[in-house]
């Protein structure tokens, strides 16, 4: 008699030859293990224990004993017959049924993708921790390859519209077209503000004070994705006309009633200007704070602040000569 540990064992290593577990009980007294049937169209039906019998191949009383519902059958079991399992063998083949897997191969594009992937991960991760929330919107940049935008962390319970890439640092904000669908467009600096998102942060993603220092007016030069020396050149010459205009009139041939609109014209022209120079100050710091720095964006950039700040010592200049007339 074997232990239920031993029966349940034995129960489901014939089951996994092909043997069928039955709903017919062992007809030995005290056992009610179920009997156990050899496979399907194995000749003869042999019926087993596997509690009472040691093996198939031991026949006892509760072997050779088949139901009454049964077709009657010899108890005794064959020497010469091995059971087999219900499911044929499977011959394998040696043969591969699909050519074999050539990975493409690399080129400097693909190169310069994964890293500018990893790269990109690198610097979400660091933004996560610090409160950023990572969008489903793309970088629209040609050069950014399905880069996701970040947007900074609220500020007040307030969500903050301005979406950045990681990688070019240029901002977008969403903008309803003709048709009402949104679509994203590059932040213009009549938006952009001091001492945004990095600056209302520091590294832990804690919120301090931010500076109250406004953008007095539109600044004289929008912020240029990518600029160009021409376009640079285009968005400074206002300035520059400026100068001319200033310079073009004696200081002997000035009239009454006159210094008071110059002088505040100049304070004007002043307060515009030094507007400008911050947010290009603002640009070149986004710019040069990148994981991957453009050379040439960072070279216009200077050089427009450059001609700004020619252009603001000008204005001071003249602003100074003013104040010496009544």
């Amino acid at each position: 008699m074997s232990s239920v540990v031993d029966v349940s064992s034995k129960l489901g290593e014939y089951m996994l030859k092909g043997w069928v577990l039955t709903d017919k009980s062992c007809p030995t007294a005290g056992c009610r293990v179920p009997l156990m049937r050899s496979p399907n169209g194995v000749q003869p039906v042999i019926w087993f224990c596997a509690n009472c019998d040691g093996s198939p191949h031991q026949p006892t009383s509760s072997a050779s004993e088949a139901p009454s519902n049964e077709p009657s059958s010899p108890s005794l079991f064959s020497g010469t017959h091995n059971s087999r399992p219900s499911t044929a063998p499977t011959e394998i083949s040696s043969a591969l049924s699909s050519p074999t897997f050539a990975p493409p191969v690399e080129t400097e594009e693909s190169l310069r993708r994964r890293h500018q992937s990893d790269t990109a991960s690198a610097e979400i991760g660091k933004r996560l921790l610090q409160g950023w929330a990572m969008l489903a919107d793309e970088c629209p940049n040609p050069g950014c390859y399905g880069i996701p935008l970040v947007r900074p962390p609220n500020v007040g319970g307030d969500k903050n519209p301005r979406k950045e890439c990681v990688v070019c640092g240029n901002a977008y904000v969403d903008e309803k077209d003709a048709h009402g669908f949104d679509r994203l467009v590059p932040l213009s600096t009549t938006r952009l503000q001091l001492h945004d998102s990095e600056g209302a942060y520091h590294s832990k993603g804690k919120a301090v004070v931010r500076a109250e220092t406004p953008v007095a007016g539109p600044s004289t030069l929008p912020l240029i994705k990518n600029p160009s020396p021409a376009r640079l050149r285009r968005a400074v010459s206002p300035v520059e006309n400026s100068q001319h205009v200033f310079t073009s009139i004696a200081p002997g041939k000035l009239e009454a009633n006159t210094p008071t609109t110059i002088r505040h014209t100049l304070d004007n022209s002043e307060k515009s200007l030094e507007s400008t120079l911050s947010v290009l100050s603002q640009r070149l710091a986004a710019i040069s704070g990148q994981s991957i720095l453009d050379p040439s964006s960072i070279s216009q950039t200077a050089e427009a602040m450059s001609r700004v700040a020619q252009a603001l010592s000008h204005i001071r200049q003249l602003r100074r000569e003013s104040q010496t007339f009544p």
